[in-house]
């Protein structure tokens, strides 16, 4: 007696160690896994603190209530452990086949919104599985991994359920994603940076100076030695041609080339060396 509690009329979490041991022991006999789902109510705090703990209890029986619902003959063995976290054991039960009742307890809390006093509340929780033998030797350790899964749902979106076997797969494929991620910026930044145009991207990508790109590097300069401007590049190349524009910025070069003419528009800070020649040079 006294075992359930008051409230949800959940098993007390005093009693949870003596009745795991023994469902320990039978699935060792039956030679069955035994899985643990953790579950921990997303936002309970938020609703609790605004509405006060008298509808935040009713809270706590409703989704008791709705776990028995869908949960029918799976498992009685479910735990109020404190506050708004609830553990259920599953005996005979796999991680997946107890994440598949996990997932069904989260679509019955969708279609079945809390409504108490004209305030609605949309229930959904995040959890954790871990089962014995896969996940451990020892009750302890199977209930400390179920925590930390459900701690990874929590700080991955919540409304989710994750098994402990699954976690490192999904950290490498984030840590992989990242990865990627600072391999192209590098790319695109050690690009433009080997790039003499880099400081006029938007111009690049128009097309006014990919043409005189690809023309530079197939093509020597068409000019008269005579009344041409150079342009000199920190790079080492040098440009032949007529300065069109000269401002305080950017330099406007006006190239003859074989196939015709271009121009291109380079950045001063590209530029180590500049000369207008006239005619008499």
């Amino acid at each position: 007696m006294g075992e359930t509690d008051f409230l949800t009329g959940c098993l007390r979490k005093e009693s949870i160690d003596s009745v795991l041991a023994k469902l320990k022991a039978e699935c060792d006999v039956d030679k069955c896994p035994l899985s643990i789902l953790n579950i921990d109510l997303d936002n309970f705090k938020s609703y609790n603190d605004k509405y006060g703990h008298m509808e935040g209890d009713e809270v706590l029986k409703y989704f008791a209530s709705t776990l028995r619902l869908s949960l029918g003959g799976e498992s009685p063995h479910i735990f109020r452990f404190g506050g708004d976290e609830f553990i259920l054991a599953f005996p005979g039960k796999t991680a997946n086949e107890t994440y598949l009742i996990a997932n069904n307890v989260m679509k019955n809390l969708r279609r079945r919104p809390f409504l108490y006093k004209g305030h609605i509340f949309r229930l959904s929780f995040s959890g954790g599985i871990a089962s014995y033998p896969s996940d451990g030797d020892d009750i302890e350790t199977i209930l400390q991994k179920s925590d930390k899964a459900m701690y990874f749902s929590k700080t991955h979106g919540r409304k989710r359920t994750t098994l402990y076997a699954n976690m490192l797969h999904r950290m490498l494929e984030k840590i992989a994603l990242i990865f990627i991620s600072v391999l192209v910026a590098a790319g695109a930044l050690f690009y433009f940076q080997k790039s003499p145009y880099r400081g006029n991207i938007t111009d690049w990508l128009k097309g006014k100076t990919g043409t005189a790109v690809a023309a530079l590097t197939r093509t020597t300069a068409k000019t008269d030695s005579e009344g041409s401007d150079f342009v000199c590049l920190k790079s080492g190349r040098v440009l032949r041609g007529i300065i069109m524009r000269d401002d305080k910025d950017e330099v406007e070069l006006s190239l003859n080339i074989e196939s015709g003419k271009a121009s291109v528009t380079i950045k001063k800070s590209e530029i180590r060396e500049m000369r207008k020649r006239s005619k008499k040079d």
